[in-house]
């Protein structure tokens, strides 16, 4: 069946129920989705049966998306809950669980068992399969064409295909009439390049496009980046996180988002307050979403400010962004001010229109002037954070319509923005402590305003003032963004001395917390250049009697083969059994910590060894940590020996002397001896200019 053909019936069964007052709601019309006669911008959630209608409806959506029955009983058992739903305005999506969930289609007894509800008037659309691949393809078209002879004016929906083919185009143009296509920008992509995927999924498959908004990071990506476990939610994205990708999809044209899944939200209060203000906002202009016609990438005065205007009727919707950065790495306040975009607009008249900018809990004025290009307006914006909608009109009804709906909002906000807001800083504030940026008794504790604005919004609720609480819900998480800022500066500042093998937490400020002593690194302008690298074996008796612990143990002295160059490759015979030497390496302050490398760790001795390249002959500063004592030699000469008596702990720059290296290779041998308990070692040189290179090659 074509497109066109599919259209005109779509149309036709479309005037037969406005006819009759029967069928289903969700019709297309001219490339829009219809639902009543309206255009109709779903905002819904994929959901099980733990999330009731009125979970759906609390956050402002007015979708459901949930599996679909597959038998007559089935089918009578899925009406209350549609019926529910339909009772608080929400339609209903049911999932034909093919694609990613199945490789086998739907039998078609079941496809014309859930036909069945296309009575109810709440049914919007058939979603005919998710995560779709070449193999699927066939299958697809088996299940609408059986959907299109039993419920012909029912549209269809499915999400993803994989290779962009002439056979993919066929069946996404020709037997889905709404294309819900994702990608999730983990965990280097751009906001930007995110943006990118969905022009390049019109060009593809053409409109209407929907996409889906994930709610954390999950499975083997969350696992890999050390901030999440395997299908289950992660302590990511954040709550402007979630709500940039919503707007990021909407500037470029997507008429429709889904929020996956909806029990996650029930798990994570933040995100669930972001979720409800985004939709209910996006609710305030929806129509404009829905069937404006689009001018993307505005003019505006600052280059990370994206946005899109949306004509519809008499009046104008700017969708307006800022696209800073990596997605999981954009932690920063999240404000510009006085920005300007320009925006087409035919003003019947003299009189310039009037802009507000949605900012709940407040619709803020703005001023418009002409612009320099006939038939354009520039709007200056006083303030925006993260994301907004300006509703650029000359109809006074409709702007004080607006603000009657940030009102609105404001209200149902209520209860989910304190909650939110004490969840997020609970979150941002682990965060911090697990990498030591604040601890209960630290008076400058980043986090504290943030618990003294929640404190405050407790008290807003208490006397009922909505607005004071959605205000304070927004300061505080403002508050935590720089926190998570700061964390992130830090870090980045000190990419050079993180094991490479340890560089992917740097993507999130959660994944800090696997850095270990991160806070303890050196400054970015610290002159010592620590050693990372080193190749380690052992352990050899110590024969340390605690008895006398001024007497230099025999094994401190004694020359194990390690000592012996001619003798040095192994395998040795050491405490834990025969051992060669195996790769080590130093955390982010520069120590490196044996009591990972060997089993027996009391009473005995190691070895670590690394190369030092020189530009040139030189004599260089070398310095040494240890615990407990150590002996440290230069291409075979002996420079150091330290038994502190009893021991002692380590730290940089405990014993510090001068050394000679040669141009090229230079072997650096350390024997180091652990008396019992912790066992580290730090060295390092004076190299400001960083012209030394460590290995262990």
């Amino acid at each position: 069946m074509t497109s066109s053909v599919s259209k005109a019936i779509a149309a036709l069964s479309f005037a037969m129920c406005s006819a009759f007052g029967v069928a289903s709601a969700g019709v297309i019309r001219d490339g829009v989705l219809m639902v009543d006669g309206k255009p109709f911008f779903p905002l819904g959630s994929w959901n099980f049966s733990i999330t009731t209608p009125e979970d759906i409806a609390r956050l402002g959506m007015n979708v459901s998306y949930r599996g679909g029955p597959s038998t007559p009983e089935a089918v009578d058992q899925f009406r209350p809950f549609m019926r529910q739903c339909n009772r608080l305005g929400i339609q209903v999506v049911p999932y034909l669980s093919y694609g990613g969930a199945g490789v086998v289609p739907w039998a078609p007894e079941a496809v014309r068992a859930i036909s069945k509800l296309a009575s109810e008037p709440n049914l919007l659309l058939w979603y005919v399969g998710d995560d779709i691949t070449m193999r699927h393809l066939e299958g697809i078209q088996q299940t609408v064409s059986i959907l299109r002879q039993e419920a012909p004016s029912v549209p269809t929906a499915a999400d993803y295909i994989a290779k962009a083919t002439p056979e993919a185009k066929t069946t996404f143009t020709q037997f889905v009439d709404i294309r819900c296509q994702y990608s999730y920008p983990i965990p280097n992509d751009s906001l930007r390049s995110y943006m990118r995927f969905f022009d390049e999924q019109r060009e593809f498959v053409g409109d209407p496009l929907w996409t889906w908004v994930q709610n954390f990071m999950w499975a083997s990506t969350g696992v890999s980046l050390g901030l999440g476990i395997e299908d289950g939610p992660g302590p990511i994205p954040d709550p402007e996180q979630v709500r940039l990708l919503a707007f990021a999809a909407i500037n470029r044209g997507v008429r429709g988002l889904l929020f996956f899944p909806h029990h996650e939200l029930h798990l994570q209060p933040e995100l669930a307050a972001e979720v409800a203000l985004t939709c209910r906002e996006i609710g305030l202009v929806s129509s404009h979403l829905a069937a404006g016609k689009t001018t993307f990438d505005l003019p505006t005065s600052d280059p990370d400010l994206n946005a899109t205007a949306f004509q519809y009727g008499n009046s104008t919707v700017i969708s307006a962004m800022l696209a800073r950065g990596h997605y999981h790495r954009w932690v920063d306040e999240a404000v510009v001010r006085n920005v300007w975009i320009e925006v087409p607009f035919n003003a019947r008249g003299a009189s310039l229109p009037t802009a507000v900018l949605v900012a709940t809990p407040d619709a803020v004025n703005c001023t418009v002037s002409p612009a320099q290009t006939p038939g354009w307006v520039r709007i200056r914006v006083p303030s925006l954070e993260l994301a907004g909608f300006i509703l650029l009109s000359t109809d006074s009804r409709e702007i004080a319509q607006l603000r009657r709906g940030v009102q609105r909002i404001t209200e149902q906000l209520s209860g989910l923005a304190v909650a939110g807001s004490i969840a997020q800083t609970r979150k941002v504030s682990a965060a911090a402590w697990s990498i030591g940026f604040g601890n209960l008794y630290d008076a400058g504790n980043l986090v504290l305003p943030a618990v003294r604005i929640n404190e405050r919004a407790v008290d807003a609720v208490r006397e009922g003032d909505e607005v004071a609480e959605v205000r304070l819900w927004r300061e505080a998480n403002r508050v935590c963004r720089t926190v998570l800022d700061s964390m992130m500066v830090f870090a980045e500042a000190r990419r050079g001395l993180v094991p490479a093998a340890q560089q992917r937490y740097l993507n999130s400020p959660y994944g800090l917390y696997a850095i270990k002593n991160l806070m303890r690194a050196p400054a970015v302008d610290d002159p010592w250049h620590h050693v990372a690298q080193w190749e380690v074996t052992g352990p050899f008796p110590l024969e340390y009697d605690q008895d006398e612990p001024d007497v230099i143990p025999p094994g401190f002295g004694r020359t194990y083969p390690p000592e012996d160059a001619t003798a040095s490759s192994g395998p040795f015979a050491t405490a834990d059994g025969p051992a060669s030497w195996k790769p080590a390496v130093a955390d982010i302050t520069g120590m490196t910590d044996f009591l990972n490398y060997f089993s027996t760790t009391d009473n005995v001795v190691c070895y670590a060894r690394t190369t030092v390249t020189a530009p040139r002959d030189t004599t260089m500063e070398m310095s040494l940590g240890s615990n407990d004592g150590a002996k440290v030699w230069v291409n075979g000469t002996e420079v150091l020996s330290i038994h502190p008596p009893g021991g002692r702990a380590a730290a940089p720059h405990q014993n510090k002397v001068a050394v000679n290296l040669r141009a090229g290779r230079n072997v650096v041998l350390a024997k180091v001896e652990n008396l019992g308990l912790n066992w580290q070692l730090y060295l390092s040189f004076r190299d400001e200019n960083r012209v030394l290179k460590f290995s262990t090659d």
